[in-house]
């Protein structure tokens, strides 16, 4: 990855050489390609050297070092997660307000946008909020795959000695187990949406995971298993035994 990364920054700045004769315009957009080539190949290097890092505390199984570094990365992001369940909850609460406005502007669609945006303004609600740990996962499975994908060491690595983690799991144990903890990540997570629509996503998405699951390299399976699993641990925590 860093050869390749090299290789395209040098590249990036000789377009960049040749671009300032040009005009400052280009010149200017060059530049910003080659910061983000340089600063995504910094990323995958940052997050590969973390992995070799732990791994290399751990006897060198690479599956047992991406679930302490799973379980890192979900710790430093729970305050997300605790903002999205929060924002869940209000709009929740907000649900019978939320049928008025639809009654009220359901034929005027701009003024129910700002009569909805108002409301979740006066209440304290970023709707957005709910996206973050989504986007977060997405972010951290692309550094993942790349780094697996470039670093010869984690590619050609088995978990426990008997499954490769640069690979897709043929044994169907992490595609598995894969579907059915995002069934029940997803269950204990979505408490916003309309009932019908969360019967239908709390099925479609274990699915679909599953079927990815079964093409992906079994890394990006078991970082998806134990971020499942440690999701669940937690709504549990958050859930009963604050209720208890």
């Amino acid at each position: 990855m860093r050869s390749r990364t090299t290789r395209l920054a040098i590249e990036s700045a000789l377009v960049l050489f040749f671009l300032s004769f040009s005009g400052e315009a280009l010149a200017a957009t060059a530049k910003k390609a080659v910061a983000s080539v340089s600063i995504w190949g910094q990323a995958v290097n940052l997050f590969s050297d973390f992995i070799n890092l732990v791994a290399h505390y751990v006897g060198g199984d690479y599956g047992i070092a991406l679930i302490i570094v799973t379980v890192i990365i979900r710790l430093l992001t729970m305050p997300l997660m605790l903002t999205s369940l929060r924002n869940s909850k209000k709009m929740q609460l907000l649900r019978p307000q939320m049928q008025e406005l639809k009654e009220k502007y359901g034929k005027e669609p701009k003024k129910y946008q700002e009569e909805t945006m108002a409301l979740y303004r006066a209440e304290g609600i970023n709707p957005l909020a709910g996206c973050m740990p989504m986007i977060v996962q997405f972010v951290v499975l692309t550094l993942l795959y790349r780094a697996i994908y470039t670093d010869h060491a984690m590619l050609y690595s088995n978990f426990l000695g008997v499954l490769p983690l640069g690979a897709p799991d043929h044994t169907f144990i992490l595609p598995v187990l894969a579907g059915v903890t995002s069934y029940f990540q997803q269950k204990l997570t979505m408490v916003q949406m309309d009932p019908s629509q969360q019967r239908l996503l709390q099925y479609l998405f274990p699915i679909m995971i599953f079927f990815f699951a079964m093409r992906a390299f079994a890394a990006l399976s078991l970082y998806w298993v134990f971020s499942n699993l440690f999701t669940i641990a937690q709504m549990y925590f958050i859930k009963v035994k604050s209720a208890n």
